[in-house]
């Protein structure tokens, strides 16, 4: 008898490991949403894993909800999970199966119930607050301008990917370059991150015209003049910004 009990403490305590891996992975899947742009290339086949991953990390922390880690991942999840939501709002394949996770152990989990209520309405004005701010934010910065984006690529090496975006605004318009760097997204099978804060904006004209790109070797020529050249992005940093990839994960 004593060989069983001790056996399920131990299978309860290997079980609690699964809560803390799988909180470390919502929070690099949170870290993401702040530093890329999360693009599902495939829906139902991304859809079918977070939720297998989800199904297994909620039975493992049902399971060893007394654990001292599942209580403190119970505890995490929720607020980690904050800027997926806010950030990934309409793709529900990725919110939904995370945050019936985070519900489910908060309130499932061995923890004291009046601390459980406690810092449930404290989470609970953090999103209200949150939610609040982020779309002030960004209504604020939001342009009444309308943007289309009429031509894109890359150059010849891969390295460089350009965008060029007609802009109607009340001053006749403009169009504009931006160029990005084409190696810093994270590719998987079912879902691409693709990095944001690189974008340059080399050129702009007034009024709306249409213009001519060409790439001689990594060197972009705007309507036969040079615009740019990788020794310029080099010499001045425009692509230097270190970031945590986690790329197996």
């Amino acid at each position: 008898m004593k060989t069983k009990i001790r056996n399920d403490i131990w299978f309860k305590r290997a079980a609690s490991v699964i809560s803390i891996l799988y909180t470390i992975y919502v929070c690099v899947l949170s870290y993401r949403t702040l530093f890329y742009e999360v693009i599902i290339t495939r829906r139902a086949a991304f859809c079918l894993y977070i939720s297998a991953v989800t199904a297994i990390a909620v039975a493992a922390m049902i399971y060893s909800r007394k654990q001292l880690a599942t209580k403190f991942a119970s505890f995490i999840l929720v607020p980690v999970l904050l800027p997926v939501i806010l950030t990934c709002l309409g793709k529900w394949e990725l919110i939904i199966p995370l945050s019936v996770c985070a519900v489910v152990i908060f309130f499932a989990s061995g923890a004291n119930e009046a601390a459980k209520t406690i810092i449930g309405t404290m989470y609970l004005l953090l999103y209200i607050l949150a939610a609040l701010a982020y779309f002030i934010f960004t209504s604020f910065l939001s342009s009444p301008s309308i943007k289309e984006t009429i031509d894109s690529g890359v150059s010849p090496s891969g390295k460089y990917r350009y965008e060029v975006i007609n802009t109607t605004d009340s001053s006749n318009g403009s169009t504009s370059v931006i160029l990005e760097p084409n190696d810093k997204d994270i590719e998987k099978s079912t879902v691409t991150y693709r990095a944001k804060g690189y974008d340059r904006t080399i050129c702009v004209k007034r009024p709306l015209k249409k213009i001519k790109l060409e790439w001689k070797d990594d060197e972009l020529y705007i309507d036969d003049e040079r615009w740019f050249t990788p020794s310029q992005a080099k010499d001045e940093k425009w692509f230097d910004k270190k970031r945590i990839s986690f790329d197996i994960i």
